[in-house]
């Protein structure tokens, strides 16, 4: 077993505070406005700290999406649904709830930065979302529950959900985001249902 040592758990949670600090930063103010320093100001930190931790402040972003993958993981490892139509809802409330916690204006954000960079880490197959999105789609049509090609299904299911926090966005969260999306992916699951 990997034990940390105080500093190592000093420095995790340095990193964490810088992390939630801007966060918090960038739900409440415009990313472009938020400098390094208001970052730095507000997780009571150096520069010289924020620099050790992060490469930059689209860095951040980066992490976000990591921490959202390694959150998702936790959750679904401290139990799911059994179901293939339960757990596909249940990992796509996750995503729902995740954004609706970092609230509209940081949801922003990630999907700015995922617009301009080159590495679209929200693309990667590889993520813990998307491997285990598409190991329960494939498993629902190997099984007969669902009709089609699970990497099209799967894909589909994430551009819709991606399209839905977008348009949440759009109406400045004016509604509530995981009950339409759970309205909606119900929608494509029948579609893909095995009739």
């Amino acid at each position: 077993m990997n034990t940390q040592t105080n500093r190592q758990k000093q420095a995790l949670a340095t990193k964490q505070k810088i992390f939630s600090c801007a966060i918090s930063l960038f739900a409440r103010q415009s990313y472009e406005n938020v400098t390094v320093q208001d970052i730095c100001a507000e997780a009571d930190v150096s520069v010289g700290a924020f620099y050790h931790h992060f490469k930059s402040k689209e860095n951040i972003l980066d992490e976000g999406y990591r921490l959202f993958d390694h959150e998702s993981e936790d959750v679904w490892n401290n139990g799911h649904p059994d179901s293939p139509r339960e757990a596909v809802r249940f990992l796509i409330a996750e995503q729902a709830h995740s954004m609706e916690n970092m609230g509209v204006m940081a949801a922003l954000q990630y999907f700015k930065n995922q617009l301009s960079s080159s590495e679209k880490y929200i693309l990667n197959p590889d993520r813990f979302f998307y491997r285990t999105l598409y190991r329960i789609i494939d498993e629902a049509v190997a099984s007969g529950i669902l009709a089609g090609d699970a990497a099209v299904i799967t894909e589909d299911i994430l551009g819709t959900t991606r399209g839905l926090i977008y348009d949440w966005c759009l109406h400045e969260g004016s509604y509530v985001l995981s009950e339409k999306s759970l309205r909606i992916l119900d929608i494509l699951l029948d579609h893909y249902q095995k009739k």
